[in-house]
Order: C-alpha cells, then sequence, then structure tokens
C-alpha cells in the first residue's frame, strides 16, 4: 500500500493588514508559502482582535508562526506554543515577554541614508528631519543615520522638535513656523510617508513652494499618502515583499532545524531597500518640456509595472485625471498607457533573464504576470521566442 502523503506544515501568520507595508509582507509570505508546500493560515488582527486565546485550536496545531507586531510576541498564547516564531518588523527586548527565535527587521540606517543621497543630489546645503510625535523602534535609527550623512558630506542638518503631544493640528503649526525659518533652498527628510505628507502640508501653510523652497523625502512608498496630494511625494522604496519572503524562508530553516537546534539567542536577520520613487516632491533644477501630469504617470508605472492588476483607472488616477484624459496625455508620446507598461515590464524581463537563474515562473510573477501562459504568450508577441529560448540566446548569443 502506498503511504499516506504527508501532511502540508502549517504556519499562522499574525498580521495587521491597516497598513500598506503589513499587506505587501503578508504577500511575500503567502508566495514563499505557495513556493514551499505550506499550508498558510492568517490571523487578521486588525479585524479580528487581539484576544490569541480565540484562535488557540488553530495555533496549536501550527508548526510555525510569523508574527508582525510586538504585542503579539508577549502574549502568553505564542510564548506557550514552543514552535519556531519569527518576528516580523518588531524589535523584541529582554523583558518584554516570550522572545521570539529569530527576527527580521529593517535596515532603517541603509533606508535614511538613501533619503540622504536623495536629497543631496539636489544641490542642497541645507536640510532638516522631523521626527513622529510619539517615536517608534525605527525612528531613532533613521533620524540618527540621516543626520549623519548629512553632516559627513559637510552640510548642516538640523532635527525639528515635536512641540505638542500628538495633537497634529497645533504640530502641524508649529512645524510651518520652524520650516520658514530655515535657509532656503533646504531638503527634508520625514521617516515615513505619513510624515511626508504632513511636512508637506506644514510647508504649504508657510507659504513654501516643494520643491523650489523645500525638496521633501518620505519612506515606505505608501502610495496611499504619496499619490494623495499635490505635488506626490517622493518615497524610498523599503522591500517590504522582500521581508515578507525572507521572514518565511527563515521560518523554514528554524522549522527545518527543530527544537534541538533553537537558537540561543533570537536570530537577527535584516532587509534593505528598493531605491527611490522619486515624484515631484523632491525633482528640483530646470523643468523638462514634458506635460507634469504625463511625468506623475511615468513615474507610476515605472514603479508598479509588476503589480497584475495594474489599469488605466490607477495610472489616470495617479495622474490626477480621469481615464480618458490620461490616455489623450499618453496619446502624445505616440504610445498608449498599455505599451508604456509593456515596454516597462519587458525591460524588466529581459533584464531578470539576462542576468539572474530565476525561475520562469518568479520572473512571471515579479514583472506583473498573472499567469506563466500569459507570460509566455506576451515573449513570444513581443521578443519573437518563448522566455526560455531567450535566456539561452541573451547567454550564448
Amino acid at each position: 500500500m502506498k503511504k499516506p502523503p504527508k501532511p502540508k506544515p502549517l504556519v499562522v501568520a499574525v498580521i495587521s493588514t491597516d497598513y500598506a507595508a503589513a499587506r505587501t509582507e503578508l504577500r511575500g509570505v503567502t508566495d514563499t508559502a505557495r513556493r514551499l508546500g505550506w499550508s498558510l493560515e492568517t490571523i487578521d488582527i486588525y479585524f479580528l482582535g487581539r484576544d490569541y486565546a480565540k484562535y488557540g485550536s488553530l495555533l496549536a496545531r501550527a508548526d510555525g508562526v510569523i508574527a508582525r507586531h510586538v504585542d503579539s510576541l508577549v502574549d502568553a498564547a505564542l510564548g506557550a506554543l514552543g514552535v519556531p516564531l519569527v518576528a516580523l518588523d518588531a524589535s523584541w527586548k529582554p523583558g518584554m515577554g516570550s522572545r521570539p527565535w529569530a527576527s527580521v527587521a529593517c535596515d532603517n540606517r541603509a533606508v535614511a541614508e538613501t533619503a540622504a543621497e536623495e536629497l543631496l543630489a539636489t544641490g542642497r546645503r541645507h536640510f532638516a528631519v522631523v521626527p513622529v510625535l510619539k517615536p517608534q523602534n525605527w525612528t531613532k535609527p533613521r533620524e540618527r543615520a540621516f543626520l549623519a550623512r548629512i553632516r559627513a558630506a559637510g552640510c548642516e542638518a538640523r532635527r525639528y522638535g515635536p512641540r505638542t503631544d500628538w495633537d497634529w493640528g497645533a504640530e502641524r503649526a508649529e512645524l510651518a513656523r520652524w520650516l520658514s525659518r530655515l535657509p532656503r533652498p533646504f531638503g527634508v527628510f520625514a521617516p515615513n510617508d505619513r510624515l511626508a505628507k504632513f511636512t508637506l502640508e506644514a510647508c504649504q501653510t508657510a507659504g513654501l513652494e516643494v520643491p523650489r523652497d523645500a525638496a521633501i523625502v518620505g519612506a515606505d512608498n505608501d502610495e496611499t499618502h504619496c499619490l494623495s496630494v499635490r505635488p506626490n511625494l517622493s518615497s524610498v522604496r523599503i522591500d517590504f515583499e522582500g521581508a515578507g519572503r525572507l521572514a518565511a524562508e527563515t521560518l523554514r530553516r528554524l522549522m527545518e532545524e527543530g527544537a534541538a537546534k533553537r537558537p540561543r539567542r533570537p536570530l537577527v536577520e535584516s532587509y534593505g531597500v528598493l531605491g527611490v520613487a522619486r515624484r515631484a516632491s523632491s525633482r528640483v533644477g530646470p523643468a523638462p518640456a514634458v506635460n507634469p501630469r504625463l511625468r506623475d504617470g511615468l513615474d507610476y508605472i515605472a514603479h508598479r509595472f509588476g503589480d497584475p492588476y495594474l489599469g488605466i483607472r490607477d495610472v489616470a488616477r495617479a495622474m490626477d485625471v480621469c481615464p480618458r484624459q490620461a490616455e489623450r496625455v499618453f496619446a502624445t508620446t505616440g504610445k498608449s498607457i498599455r505599451r508604456h507598461v509593456e515596454e516597462a515590464r519587458l525591460g524588466r524581463v529581459k533584464e531578470l533573464l539576462a542576468t539572474s537563474d530565476a525561475s520562469i515562473g518568479d520572473i512571471a510573477r515579479e514583472c506583473g504576470f498573472s499567469s506563466q501562459t500569459y507570460f509566455c504568450d506576451f515573449c513570444r508577441r513581443l521578443l519573437g521566442c518563448s522566455p526560455g529560448a531567450w535566456r539561452r540566446l541573451s547567454l550564448h548569443p
């Protein structure tokens, strides 16, 4: 008799989807779980709450857990499991309760230095950092690294000191007065996009023109904030999807090694940045001879072509026009929106086929194709052959 198939490992992801970063991390976890053949269950504490006793039967069957929030790590329901536990975007410290087996955290220094390089490239000599009103575990490292990089370049760097206790309305007026006294032109780093939007509003309150008087760069590339204002906000692109994949791969390793090899101290893994989504808030110098709406649309496509659901309405929303007007703006380039999206995807496809050993399926997913069949049809139409054949030709011309 054939042996019954080995049951799939059950992994539980404890995550809150109220932030774009968390949703992107969950996508990375989900893709890796699918590739590894796991059965993945998600506890979304944003909708379901933080009473883990309700999920006791599910957690008791888990072979591993990925938890995004610090408070989920101190809860006895997770600490008592005795299974591999990976903390995602959480800083565990002694005294917090049940410690994770591993922690996956953002390289905050890389985030800050990337923002600093973007602002230094504008040629300015005066810079500032605007912190959150109530510091988080990631804010201080980003502030310190930004100030250090700016000062190392021989430029002036200042830090705004919040004046109120979480009163955004009063704080915006205080920040506006502070910004209005800075030497112009200056550059500002806001450690996340919500703060960048807040800083832009303060600049506008102070009568400062962005980016002429003040160039602004945020972090996270949260389009809810970056594209909802004019000018659009530049932002450091953090590899949140890679963070989810890294957390899942770390958990896989811990699950395979077993409890006997549980590390005495939590393993610490880090993920970095993918560059800057450059938009109007930091684009300075002579204005290029291109419609600003078109530039917004092209920027959006350049950073979102990997989304398989990207459509004309999304691009039009980024341009702040209706879909019909967006098509008319793009018509001035001699190409449709769809054609620009295809060319962006094609460029990345060629790069990955020629320079990486990623599988055809992985390349298809990264470049925005919902199925491998559709991807192969796309390559035959635009490359004249299958992706595998094009890879062989690029390696052995």
